[in-house]
């Protein structure tokens, strides 16, 4: 269970820094470039608090499992997440900007630390800003922020940075008809590692597009890690709280016991 959530949260573990800008004389390209991406912001799921109910299946070559995990978000303050089966709650996670904190009661142990020590551990950067963007269905980057290439890609707008990262290629994949976002892909080949991330279907939450099912794959190697996280209930802008107190006499554990 705590390796779930854990991995819920590593999930962005691709969704880093951004492109590097490169200055040039706009072009026709260019200019309907930047239409589609301001039509992409312009149908953008917004919120002030979101409070969802998800079921969540997770699947690797040793572990298979599903849980049920309700999220609760304060947009750009908080995330959390409680995992729990057959109602009985198994761990609790609580998500800051500066802060990871969770704990899982089958082994009694807690998890402290900042996105900086997550980042070392698991050699790839990642925020909270990202965390909640894929979460709720938009890139993982702020498209704004760089220049990119359109293709047409299987039915699809296919947006690629014009000049990709030291370390990474980023990959988005819009849906013509409505400028959803419907697959975002980060490859870091030095380390043959990729992240995969599909919604396959969307709902209408308070009248914009919200994510039903999100696919997430993280393949190292050849060795693939799958979560299949789906949407059973979502409300938006609605009181929420967030009770999360690590409980006493549990053991902190550190990064390498992992």
């Amino acid at each position: 269970m705590k390796r779930l959530l854990l991995l819920l949260v590593i999930s962005t573990l691709a969704s880093c820094g951004g492109t590097k800008k490169v200055t040039n004389k706009a072009t026709t390209e260019d200019i309907a470039t930047a239409r589609l991406i301001e039509n992409y912001y312009a149908n953008s799921f917004d919120f002030t608090t979101l409070v969802a109910r998800t079921r969540v299946r997770y699947e690797d070559r040793k572990t298979r499992q599903t849980v049920t995990v309700n999220i609760r978000i304060e947009k750009d303050k908080k995330i959390w997440m409680s995992a729990s089966i057959l109602g009985i709650t198994g761990a609790k996670a609580l998500i800051t900007p500066e802060k990871v904190s969770f704990y899982e009661k089958i082994n009694r142990r807690y998890f402290e630390g900042d996105f900086s020590f997550l980042s070392q551990y698991f050699g790839v950067q990642m925020n909270f800003e990202q965390l909640q963007r894929l979460l709720i269905g938009q890139t993982v980057y702020n498209l704004r922020d760089g220049e990119y290439q359109v293709d047409q890609v299987d039915g699809l707008y296919k947006l690629t940075p014009k000049k990709q990262l030291d370390l990474l290629n980023l990959f988005f994949y819009m849906e013509p008809q409505d400028f959803l976002i419907k697959k975002q892909q980060v490859t870091q080949p030095q380390d043959h590692l990729s992240l995969d991330v599909n919604y396959a279907e969307h709902q209408l939450v308070k009248g914009k597009p919200f994510p039903k099912n999100i696919g997430i794959q993280v393949l190292e190697n050849t060795d693939p890690t799958n979560i299949d996280i789906e949407y059973r209930s979502v409300e938006v802008d609605v009181p929420v709280r967030f009770p999360f107190s690590i409980p006493s006499g549990y053991k902190k554990i550190a990064l390498d016991e992992f």
